[in-house]
């Protein structure tokens, strides 16, 4: 079962892991990141503002780009 079958959408303050398109192959700390601002559009392509904890960041992520770093 994948972490995102656990959730129905990301809420404020979740641990996220970027699971997306990358041109090179970053060390795992920098695609950790907390979601900073609750989910806008509609699913499954709803938008997410999210701080990645390696850059302090902001940056919108579309939801379909994203995994909880962790179980709920």
């Amino acid at each position: 079962m994948s972490y995102n079958s656990q959730i129905d959408e990301f809420v404020k303050g979740d641990l996220v892991y970027f699971t997306g398109y990358q041109v090179d192959d970053p060390p795992l700390a920098h695609k950790i990141g907390i979601v900073m601002k609750a989910g806008t559009g509609p699913k499954p392509h709803t938008m997410y503002e999210v701080m990645w904890l390696h850059t302090g960041n902001i940056i919108t992520v579309s939801g379909t780009h994203l995994t909880l770093a962790y179980t709920r």
